[in-house]
């Protein structure tokens, strides 16, 4: 109480004390600076009665009731804390009427970006970032590596409650003690608590106190009007060079100061721009395409990004040929992010990361870059987020760019046959093996032979009729020999359909073979890659009958059309899904499943192209015949800025 029995009136309390509402150290004024209640004068005349007292009490309880839970909204956190905090607030009121006002932005301080941009160009060593925060102080060194990249790492901390030990352990009622309420719980007192803070800076960070040459000091605020991080703020800027200060990038609940630290520093300018490291083909000369190391930029210099902002850039990138190992096959390619760039004469380069995808073989993809800050890329395919390498080494970069080829080998111009099973018994088989190869022949025009140009041939082949010698002998197969792709389509479409009720296991196959034969008895009359494809559900028969496999009624050996085709550099693809064999007795079935195995994958040779129905789409097949077999180095673990093999 304020007032007190003094004869004949009464005089104010001794002034010596802190406000007994906030704990605001007293300098003798008549009201406290921080909460306006008043501390001396002469509250009544004369001797103060029974009722001036109450009078006295129910004001000291209502503006302690006030200020108390002024601080409680402050700090306030889920119902358990909300809990904990309201049985420690002090007297009894009505309840405040809202929020004590609109919160400050968390806007960047003045002089923010400059001391950013300092510490990436190499004009400051280092940054001290000192946290304020609800549950700690803490400090964070920045500093820039190579290309002006920052860093943050954490180098000291304290929790409230171990360096002022006054304050509660409580969680919520320490919080509540940090946002300035006072309540019942132990007084902190304001100038022991200063001097807590004064004492651990000059501990932890003896180079940030005031002193020529010292770091400059970024004062990361916590909340907003919590009367002890205030009063803490007031040393901070008092013992250390405070070059700027901000409330950005709030952590989140369990996130580190050094995280706080890095989301402030996403705003520092790009020193250096963010580049993409690809391959790219040069002008073709002769059989081979030049190749060497291009970078595409994705965000220039100088960019800086507001707090929490990102930028996004998409980019389109190629695949090279089709893999030795795998032709049909999928390309694995690496994407690095650079800050700068890489190769001689360009210092400073750093490497941010190693992106993997996979790319079709001679095919695209489109790619989403997304910055964060200074050196923090993600990249997007299709939506979902690529596999990144972080902390990789330069070294690695060495690595990958040594396996480059130096060139590529250009693909001949492509001649294809296109060999049909037209017979069976589903009209809807024989329409899809139809429709597939007219898509196949149509992207085989739209994207000619990978560069080298492409002309198609066509051959439909059916049923097998038994012996018998007083039929006179059928034709097996239809054929056109390759021409434009457009009259190769023309012709598949003409083509007659057989359907009969049953089949049999083996189709005129080994005709088809034979008649590829004769398609390619003659020279093209310049180089080319000639390819033969397959596409049908049966086996060729056999020259002889085989258990329960009937002969070819020709009598002609498939296995001898393969050898003349090879011979003749006509690489032999199949696009098939062999029938389950149909056959009486164990014996005779596992005889039959053996023919049909071996066939197909004699068919396929060493060239091994094998594709499926409903597996390997039409463009998948077309990539995959259009280029040639690998004669040399494969193209290398990283993507190409355009398709690689330009037309001829």
């Amino acid at each position: 109480m304020f007032v007190n029995d003094a004869g004949g009136g009464t005089d104010p309390a001794p002034r010596a004390a802190g406000c007994p509402v906030c704990l605001h150290p007293g300098r003798g004024e008549a009201r406290c600076p921080a909460c306006t209640f008043r501390l001396a004068g002469d509250p009544v005349l004369g001797a103060p009665t029974g009722a001036d007292r109450a009078a006295l009490a129910a004001e000291f309880d209502a503006a302690a009731y006030a200020w108390d839970s002024a601080a409680a909204r402050r700090a306030r956190g889920g119902p358990r804390d909300d809990a904990a905090i309201a049985a420690v607030v002090r007297g009894r009121g009505p309840a405040p009427g809202g929020p004590d006002g609109p919160e400050p932005l968390d806007g960047e301080s003045p002089g923010l970006g400059e001391l950013l941009r300092k510490l990436v160009a190499g004009e400051l060593r280092e940054v001290l970032f000192v946290e304020l925060g609800v549950r700690r102080i803490a400090a964070v060194r920045a500093r820039a590596g190579a290309a002006g990249l920052p860093r943050a790492e954490s180098h000291a901390e304290a929790l409230w409650t171990d360096l002022v030990p006054a304050l509660d352990p409580d969680g919520a009622v320490c919080r509540f003690q940090l946002a300035g309420g006072v309540g019942t719980a132990k007084p902190v007192d304001r100038p022991e608590f200063d001097e807590a803070v004064r004492h651990w800076l000059r501990t932890a960070l003896p180079g940030a106190c005031r002193r020529p040459g010292s770091a400059p000091v970024a004062l990361l605020l916590g909340g907003a009007r919590w009367v002890l991080l205030d009063r803490a703020a007031d040393v901070v800027r008092e013992t250390c060079s405070v070059g700027v200060e901000t409330r950005a990038a709030p952590p989140a609940a369990g996130e580190s100061a050094a995280a706080r630290a890095r989301a402030v520093l996403r705003t520092a300018p790009l020193r250096a721009p963010h580049t993409l490291l690809l391959a790219g083909a040069g002008p073709a000369a002769d059989s081979h395409v030049p190749v060497t190391l291009e970078h595409r930029v994705l965000f220039e210099a100088g960019l800086r990004l507001s707090p929490g902002e990102t930028r996004t850039v998409t980019v389109t990138v190629h695949g090279g040929p089709p893999a030795a190992a795998d032709p049909a096959g999928p390309l694995p390619v690496v994407l690095p992010l650079l800050a700068g760039r890489y190769g001689p004469g360009q210092p400073g380069a750093a490497l941010i990361g190693l992106a993997h995808t996979e790319l079709p073989a001679l095919g695209s993809r489109e790619l989403t870059f997304v910055l964060r800050g200074p050196g923090e890329i993600e990249v997007y395919a299709g939506g979902s987020a690529l596999p990144t390498a972080p902390g990789v080494r330069d070294a690695d970069l060495d690595e990958l760019t040594r396996r480059v080829p130096t060139r590529l080998r250009r693909p001949k111009p492509l001649e294809l046959i296109c060999a049909v099973e037209m017979s069976g018994p589903d009209a809807a088989e024989i329409a899809e093996r139809v429709r597939f190869t007219d898509e196949l022949i149509r992207t085989l025009e739209e994207r000619p032979g990978a560069g080298g140009g492409v002309r198609v041939g066509v051959i439909g082949y059916y049923h097998h009729d038994p012996r018998n010698a007083h039929q006179p002998v059928r034709r097996h197969t239809l054929s056109m020999a390759p021409a434009a792709p457009r009259l190769a389509r023309r012709y598949l479409r003409r083509l007659r359909q057989e359907i009969r009720p049953r089949e049999g296991l083996t189709s005129s196959l080994e005709d088809a073979l034979h008649n590829a034969t004769v398609l390619t008895a003659q020279g093209p009359g310049r180089p080319v890659g000639r390819v033969l494809l397959l596409i049908g559900r049966r086996p060729p028969a056999p020259p002889v009958q085989q258990g329960l496999m009937p002969a070819c009624p020709r009598g002609l050996d498939w296995r001898e059309q393969l050898r003349v085709l090879h011979r003749r550099d006509v690489r032999v693809a199949v696009r098939a899904d062999p029938p389950a064999p149909e056959a009486g007795g164990t014996a005779g079935r596992a005889q039959v499943h053996q023919y049909i195995s071996r066939s197909w994958h004699e068919l396929t040779g060493g060239d091994r192209h094998r594709f499926l129905p409903g597996t390997d789409s039409a463009e998948h097949v077309a990539l995959a015949l259009a280029a040639e077999p690998a004669r040399g180095p494969d193209a290398g673990p990283l993507a190409f800025t355009a398709p690689p093999l330009p037309e001829r």
